[in-house]
C-alpha cells in the first residue's frame, strides 16, 4: 500500500478533561455542517478524554472553524493535521494480529517498553492498549497487528510464547499471547484441575497424612507430577497406601481443605455470565462431588476410591482419570454443551494436565510445573489469585467489578 492524499479528509484529535457532553457538541457540528465522520475512537484515562476522529469536511464548510472555537469553550486542546492514509486494495485482507496480556507491576515502565520493543523488531505494529486495573497499573492488554500479508503458524505462536515466557520470568510478570480472532472473545466452557490448582495442596498427601504414609505418598506424588512416573502406577501404588483409612476420618478433609485465593471469584463470575465450568480432577471423586455440590458447578470428574465397610481397601475402581481420560473429558464436555473446541479453556499445574491443556482452545499452567509450562498456551507464575485468569479471557478490572 502507498500514501494516499485526500483533499477533504482530517485528522482531529481532541483531549481534556472529560465530562457530559463533549463528544456530542462536537458531532453536532460535523453534522450540521454536512461534513462526514469516517472513522472515530475515544478513550478516557483517570478522566481525561482523548478523541480522535478521521473526518470529510469541504473546503467551503464552516465546520473546521466551528469545532476550533467549541473546543476552546470547553476548555479541550484541539489539533488537525491532513489525512495521509494508505490507499486500500481491494484484495487487501486485514492484517492477523497478537493479543499479548501483561500482568505484574507495570508503573516503572520498564516491562511495557521491553515488550513493546519486543514486538517492534518482530514487524509488529501496536494498535491499541488497553488497562486491565483500576488503580494501580497491574494489567495490560496489547493488540498488535503483524506485518501486511504474514500470518501467525502454530509454530510461530509456539515461539513467540516461549519468548515471552522467558521475557516474563526476567521482568517477574506473566505474559500470555494469542491469536486476536474471534475465538478468543468467545470462550463458553472452563475445566479446572483440583489439587494446587482450584484448592491448595494435594488431596491424596493430606490422605496419607491421616493415614500414616505421608513421605512415602508424597515422594511418588512429586515424581508423577514431575512427569517421571506413569500417573495411573503412581496412583495405584499412592491408593494402595491408604487400606484401612475410615471414609468418615477421610471427610474430615472437607472441614480444613483451602480455596486457591480467588477461586470462588472466578466461579461466581464464570457462571454470571454464562460459562460452564467443571472439574476434572486425577484425585477423588468423595471430594470433588463436595466441591461440585457446594460451590454450584456444571460437571465433575474425578477417580472413585473403592470403600467397604467404611473403610478405604486401597483400590480404585472404574476408569483412572489420567491425563488421556481429562483430554477425553474436555473434548466430551465440549460436545454435551455445544461448543467447539476453541472455545474451551483448561488450567491446570501438573504433567497430568498436560493433554487436557493441549486439547483446549486456551491451555493455562497456573503455577505449575516446568514441564507444563513447556506446552501450555500460557503460564501464569507471577500470580497466586485463580480469579486471574479472567484477565486472559477478555475481562478487565472493571468487569469483574459487576460480576
Amino acid at each position: 500500500m502507498i500514501s494516499e492524499e485526500h483533499p477533504d479528509r482530517l485528522v482531529l484529535h481532541v483531549a481534556g478533561m472529560d465530562r457530559p457532553g463533549v463528544t456530542a457538541r462536537l458531532m453536532r457540528i460535523i453534522a450540521e455542517d454536512n461534513a462526514e465522520l469516517v472513522d472515530i475512537g475515544q478513550s478516557v484515562l483517570h478522566g481525561y478524554l482523548v478523541l480522535s476522529a478521521i473526518v470529510n469536511i469541504p473546503q467551503n464548510s464552516r465546520a473546521l472553524r466551528r469545532l476550533l472555537f467549541e473546543a476552546a469553550e470547553l476548555g479541550m486542546r484541539f489539533e488537525v493535521t491532513p489525512f495521509r492514509g494508505p490507499r486500500i486494495d481491494p484484495s487487501y485482507a486485514t492484517p492477523s494480529a497478537l493479543c499479548v496480556t501483561v500482568l505484574g507491576p507495570l508503573s516503572n515502565g520498564v516491562a511495557a517498553g521491553r515488550i513493546a520493543g519486543f514486538m517492534a523488531d518482530k514487524g509488529m505494529n501496536i494498535r491499541e492498549i488497553r488497562s486491565l486495573s483500576v488503580r494501580e497499573l497491574t494489567g495490560l492488554e496489547l493488540i498488535a497487528d503483524l506485518p501486511p500479508g504474514a500470518a501467525l503458524t502454530d509454530t510461530e505462536l509456539a515461539e513467540l510464547r516461549g519468548s515471552f515466557l522467558s521475557m516474563g520470568a526476567e521482568l517477574g510478570v506473566d505474559l500470555a499471547a494469542q491469536k486476536d480472532d474471534l475465538f478468543r472473545r468467545i470462550k463458553r466452557l472452563v475445566c479446572l484441575d483440583v489439587d494446587s490448582t482450584f484448592v491448595r495442596g494435594e488431596f491424596i498427601d493430606e490422605l496419607a497424612e491421616l493415614a500414616g504414609c505421608k513421605e512415602k505418598v508424597a515422594e511418588i506424588t512429586a515424581r508423577a507430577m514431575r512427569g517421571e512416573l506413569d500417573f495411573r502406577q503412581a496412583l495405584i501404588e499412592r491408593v494402595k497406601l491408604l487400606e484401612g483409612l475410615p471414609l468418615e476420618r477421610a471427610m474430615t478433609l472437607m472441614d480444613k481443605i483451602e480455596l486457591t485465593p480467588g477461586a470462588d471469584r472466578l466461579v461466581r463470575a464464570l457462571r454470571t455470565l454464562g460459562f460452564r465450568i467443571g472439574l476434572v480432577s486425577g484425585g477423588f471423586t468423595v471430594f470433588v462431588d463436595e466441591l461440585k455440590r457446594r460451590y454450584g458447578l456444571d460437571f465433575a470428574f474425578a477417580n472413585e476410591l473403592e470403600i467397604r465397610d467404611g473403610k478405604l481397601t486401597g483400590r480404585v475402581r472404574g476408569t483412572i482419570v489420567d491425563g488421556e481420560r481429562k483430554a477425553q473429558v474436555l473434548k466430551d464436555m465440549a460436545q454435551v454443551y455445544n461448543c467447539r473446541l476453541e472455545q474451551t479453556v483448561a488450567v491446570g499445574d501438573g504433567a497430568n494436565d498436560m493433554l487436557m491443556l493441549q486439547t483446549a482452545g486456551l491451555g493455562i499452567a497456573f503455577r505449575a510445573k516446568p514441564k507444563l509450562q513447556e506446552v501450555a498456551d500460557t503460564s501464569l507464575n507471577h500470580q497466586d489469585r485463580l480469579d486471574t485468569l479472567l484477565y486472559l479471557m477478555g475481562f478487565d478490572a472493571r468487569d469483574l467489578l459487576e460480576v
